[in-house]
């Protein structure tokens, strides 16, 4: 799910939206909602958690300038499935999952082949089903069950992927964006990431295969091109370039983090949400080889000269 912080950029980004404009939608929506220098503030903070009311508002604004893509009847069916997986209802959870994967398999049996984006969410759905069936396998060890679900998880996805280019194909003046596309490109990547312990990652050869075969690096590029303020896909296209042992896209990557906050040039920022490079197991052949503390502190002297020159 996008981040607050992300949503702001992206309604600021919007032909006309200044300061002024932005806030004044903000108080169409609630006039005691958020004041200017707050919504600045989160606009400037990766780290800053929103509160739920800045929350509610964002993401009303937000749905109301960038619906979801997909028809509303077949989109509510992955707000039911997400609710379903939040819900408490552990005896009866697999089952009630197990009803929807039904009626929605049904549903895509029923449907046309030219409705490419009710086919999209629907294989999306059911790619998500299969998906979170994954590390619970990993954790019974059932290997085989775990590659079967895996492969239906991927064939979801692909399928996903084709209808939504085929969409694009056919009406190129209502695309969906590049950061969609991104987004099932990560799940798949996430379906091989899930399938092996966090700790076996790094010298997983099917993995690292995957990663490299795919061109996910690529689809990262792109996606921040299109939304120079994505910090988390910059954070994943770094993370899975230190997989790689790659130290020209590790270098590529820091340098968009920290052209999106110069704070990512400290490894123990946190982002919200989000544990700090320093931390983490994926990041550990980046910060041995590449991202040295004298290599920091050359970046650190290059980011302090910058802001003293825009003083």
């Amino acid at each position: 799910m996008s981040s607050i912080y992300n949503k702001i950029h992206r309604l600021k980004r919007q032909p006309g939206w200044s300061w002024e404009h932005f806030h004044d939608e903000i108080n169409s929506i609630d006039p005691d909602g958020i004041s200017p220098k707050l919504l600045q503030n989160y606009y400037r903070s990766p780290h800053k958690k929103p509160t739920p009311h800045v929350a509610q508002i964002i993401e009303f604004l937000h749905h109301e300038c960038f619906p979801a893509p997909f028809p509303e009847e077949y989109d509510r069916l992955m707000h039911l499935y997400r609710g379903l997986r939040m819900s408490r209802r552990y005896l009866t959870k697999e089952n009630d999952t197990k009803n929807l994967q039904r009626h929605v398999e049904k549903q895509l049996e029923e449907m046309a082949e030219n409705e490419c984006l009710g086919r999209a969410c629907l294989h999306w759905l059911l790619g998500n089903i299969e998906f979170d069936r994954i590390a619970p396998l990993v954790e019974k060890e059932a290997y085989e069950a775990l590659e079967s679900t895996k492969q239906l998880a991927l064939g979801h996805y692909r399928e996903v992927i084709s209808a939504l280019e085929a969409h694009n194909h056919l009406y190129p003046d209502e695309r969906v964006t590049t950061y969609h596309l991104y987004r099932v490109h990560y799940n798949m990547l996430a379906c091989y990431l899930n399938a092996v312990t966090e700790k076996n990652r790094s010298h997983d050869a099917v993995t690292l295969q995957y990663i490299r075969d795919s061109g996910y690096l690529e689809r990262c590029k792109e996606a921040i091109a299109e939304e120079p303020f994505q910090w988390s896909i910059a954070l994943n296209g770094l993370r899975f370039s230190s997989l790689l042992e790659d130290e020209a896209s590790v270098k590529y990557f820091f340098d968009l983090l920290i052209a999106i906050h110069p704070r990512f040039v400290d490894l123990s920022y946190e982002p919200y949400n989000q544990l700090s490079i320093s931390v983490m197991e994926d990041y550990r052949w980046a910060i041995k080889n590449v991202l040295t503390p004298a290599y920091l502190s050359l970046l650190k002297k290059r980011l302090n000269s910058k802001m003293i020159t825009k003083k």
